[in-house]
């Protein structure tokens, strides 16, 4: 997966933007680009660096000043979009990285560039040096960003604003003090178009991780507003629901109550090798005398080296249970060894958590994989 990921940029693809390119620029020679673009560290370079290459080489051959490139690079921008569209959308994300690159020293010129290339990919990584460097002229921009009639350029006033957006560069202070997103937020929260509201929703989920009240707060002022808004809310409160924060799962209707019984929980196998799954089932029954909607989770505490324990919480289902109505769950959950979760052998433990409550626990081992007889 890795290699695949670092590969992504082939020959073809380069030569592809290669064309492109000599189609703006009479000086260019797609054959030369890609030479140019690999020279002699290109196999060394993971994704991310190559994304930045391809933009390096790209704006060393942009007329200059940047306001020059200014018009070339847009057309140059239609081109790809004609040839990579769909799926191969991500083929052009270095768009972004060209700007910041030649334009960070005219921060009108390269606005009004984003602007138009997040039409076609999103700027949300390039625009983190311009909030930067350029707060007051930037930041005011981006409000009226969220006010644009292009679903993408609204998009880029919350996505570029994240206080912890992956991959992007850190905003110093943002994460200490977001209210400077709120406004844009506030002019997003019931936008038409369901990948805006997304980006909303992760927003907030950054800072929930910072200022839980805050995000309590907001959603207690958008909650209710529209089905839209209301489904946005439950994507950015994903991290406190799971944390089982009792004021946010009773927002959404999940209250605390005795009436929710497990019973019958078996894990199988007792030892899970690595790479293999554990299978674990229950009974859960409501106990009460009126419909009761209940948020069900297991948490899995997975063993660590140090003999510490990370966990991590995994949705079951949201249900409203009838009167003593009684339901039979079975789960599978790997092992399988992943780049973003490494296991460990030893004693692990499960729990099953209703409406933010532990209902039942057990335990269980990993071991290592057996060796297989040759």
């Amino acid at each position: 997966m890795a290699e695949a990921l670092k590969n992504f940029y082939d020959d073809q693809a380069l030569l592809e933007i290669g064309k492109q390119l000599s189609k703006v620029l009479s000086n260019i020679n797609a054959l030369n680009f890609v030479h140019e673009v690999k020279g002699k560290n290109w196999s060394r370079l993971e994704l991310k660096q190559r994304i930045r290459k391809i933009a390096e080489v790209t704006s060393a051959h942009l007329p200059k000043p940047f306001p020059k490139a200014v018009k070339p690079l847009l057309k140059f921008s239609e081109h790809l979009a004609r040839e990579f569209s769909d799926t191969k959308k991500f083929y052009i994300i270095f768009l972004g990285d060209i700007v910041e690159i030649s334009g960070i020293d005219y921060p009108t010129e390269s606005l009004y560039c984003m602007e138009k290339i997040t039409q076609i990919i999103s700027c949300e990584f390039c625009i983190r040096e311009f909030l930067i460097r350029y707060p007051d002229e930037t930041w005011k921009k981006m409000f009226s960003w969220s006010k644009n009639p292009h679903p993408g350029v609204r998009r880029l006033a919350s996505e570029g604003s994240r206080p912890r957006l992956p991959w992007g560069k850190g905003i110093p202070g943002l994460k200490k003090d977001p209210n400077k997103t709120l406004s844009i937020l506030e002019n997003l929260k019931n936008d038409p178009d369901e990948i805006v509201r997304r980006s909303v929703a992760n927003h907030l989920n950054d800072i929930s991780k910072d200022h839980p009240k805050l995000v309590l707060d907001i959603a207690k002022k958008w909650i209710g507003k529209s089905e839209n808004t209301d489904q946005l809310l439950k994507h950015a409160l994903r991290g406190l629901l799971k944390q089982g924060h009792p004021e946010i799962l009773s927002l959404f209707g999940f209250s605390k109550t005795k009436s929710a019984k497990i019973s019958k929980l078996e894990l199988q196998p007792k030892t899970v090798e690595i790479g293999k799954h554990l299978i674990y089932n229950f009974e859960m029954r409501s106990e009460a005398t009126k419909p009761i909607l209940y948020r069900l989770e297991s948490k899995i505490h997975y063993i660590r080296p140090s003999g510490k324990f990370s966990s991590k919480v995994f949705q079951i289902e949201e249900k409203t249970f009838s009167p003593m109505e009684v339901k039979k769950y079975i789960r599978k959950q790997s092992f399988q060894q992943m780049t973003t979760r490494v296991h460990f052998p030893g004693t692990h433990k499960l729990e099953i958590i209703v409406n933010g409550e532990t209902k039942a626990k057990a335990e269980f081992s990993v071991s290592k994989p057996k060796k297989k007889v040759k």
